[in-house]
């Protein structure tokens, strides 16, 4: 998408147009992953399918700590582009790849030495240990793939380019369903199968990727003499990075204890969770997709010094956000039962995955509208209150609730009361933060014009 319409087109239009493929490759995405699903619980077995999610908070939880720097990458190219500065745009480009390739490799290393460990301290069912652990190191290991593509994707997004990331992932998902079906129904691979499958079928995207910004001409084109860890551009993701990482990390951290508590309750309730999240987080993933299509036109208007239509973009996004995640909710739930029932044939499974999908698909708003203040935040380079917002709600808010209070009334659907409570918390804390850091900024983008008028 040209530059121009980020800042100077009109809103709602413009937002819709970017954020379209934002949307489409989340939704993709989690198609796919329903995808893997329910190969596994019609090729394979429910004890297979609960395998994989056991490890699905585990491993969105170890991404975290990474992600959030992919973000910040995202935000500070997004500004060299909103003030029309390619040389220190691609001078970013390359920090962000360096610094997403390292952070794979950690990451693997990581789940390869202690991914059984981790799994026993969630309480794990033993009948379904080994087969997580096995899913958990073979995902693992494409890790550098992994995390390399998210930083590509996160560059071609900053410059305004939604499309090409979008179709990469097109391309990336339709081979993960063909591999699975080889791997686990001809093969006999199980998670194992699986798991290769979302491997080869990243690396399919991450080069598609990589050729995109090789052929760029502009704010991200790839430079053999970029690609090094510049401390300006490295000290400035870490800055705003690290705030998102803790932020997100917190939260993880919450809602593992959240599954811990679901995985001591039986291998059903492992299963029913499993179903229900896919359903949930695809609404989930949706919202967000707005928002952080939304927070990066905020970073392009505050590299612009436009903070009049940055204060838009924050009302019309949320207005936005509000009524597409409260319809898909809605229509997740209208389906879902015909969708559980095609992944199993387990009547108590069915019944917990509705309880789950109920509570929290009619919630996810509050989530996603929760985004829309932290990265209206970051972009306006106060990321710290993240940190608060992180440790605050995500993992005390949490962590509080599924140790001590859900005990007290043992009911499936109300551990997870915990999920809109805490993120309902955080956007309050957020809002008067937002209103202030906007206030300031006014003042001092006032005094910049005032100093270059004399």
């Amino acid at each position: 998408m040209d530059k121009r319409k980020i800042t100077n087109g009109p809103i709602l239009k413009t937002l819709v147009a970017f954020a379209i493929p934002f949307i489409m490759v989340n939704l993709v995405q989690r198609l796919f992953h329903i995808a893997d699903v329910a190969v596994l619980g019609i090729m394979a077995t429910d004890t297979d399918v609960a395998a994989v999610g056991a490890c699905g908070s585990i491993i969105s939880m170890m991404i975290c700590i990474f992600m959030g720097y992919s973000s910040a990458a995202n935000v500070v190219v997004a500004r060299y582009v909103g003030a029309g500065d390619e040389s220190n745009s691609r001078k970013a480009a390359g920090t962000a790849l360096i610094m997403g390739f390292l952070s794979g490799v950690i990451l693997m290393l990581i789940a390869m030495i202690f991914a059984r460990d981790i799994l026993i301290l969630t309480k794990c069912q033993p009948e379904v240990l080994d087969l997580a652990t096995l899913y958990m190191k073979i995902y693992f290991a494409g890790m550098p793939v992994t995390m390399l593509y998210n930083f590509v994707a996160a560059l071609l997004r900053a410059t305004g380019d939604s499309v090409r990331p979008m179709i990469y992932m097109i391309i990336s998902g339709v081979a993960n369903v063909g591999l699975n079906v080889v791997f686990v129904g001809f093969l006999g691979l199980a998670v194992a199968g699986v798991a290769l499958a979302t491997v080869l079928s990243n690396v399919i995207a991450l080069v598609l990727g990589l050729i995109a910004l090789a052929k760029n001409k502009d704010y991200c084109k790839i430079e053999r003499k970029n690609l090094v860890l510049r401390k300006k551009e490295f000290l400035e993701m870490l800055k705003i990075g690290f705030p998102i990482c803790i932020c997100g990390l917190s939260f993880y951290v919450g809602e593992v204890i959240v599954i811990s508590a679901v995985n001591s309750i039986s291998t059903n309730a492992m299963t029913a969770n499993t179903l229900a999240s896919q359903i949930d987080v695809l609404v989930y993933n949706i919202g967000s997709s707005i928002a952080v299509a939304t927070g990066v036109m905020i970073s392009q208007n505050f590299g612009a010094k436009n903070l009049d239509r940055v204060k838009k973009l924050v009302n019309v996004g949320s207005a936005f956000l509000i009524s597409v995640t409260l319809s898909v909710g809605i229509i997740g739930i209208l389906l879902s039962k015909v969708i559980f029932g095609i992944m199993t044939e387990n009547p108590e499974v069915i019944k917990l995955a509705m309880e789950r999908c109920v509570f929290v698909c009619l919630t996810n708003f509050i989530t996603c509208e929760m985004e829309i203040f932290s990265n209206a935040l970051r972009a306006m380079k106060h990321p710290n209150w993240l940190l608060v917002v992180g440790i605050s709600c995500g993992f005390v808010v949490r962590s509080v609730w599924a140790l001590f209070i859900w005990p007290l009334y043992s009911e499936f659907y109300f551990l997870f009361v915990c999920l809109p409570l805490s993120t309902l918390i955080g956007t309050i804390i957020y809002i008067p933060v937002y209103f202030r850091t906007m206030k300031q900024h006014r003042l001092d983008f006032a005094k910049v014009r005032e100093a270059v008028a004399v």
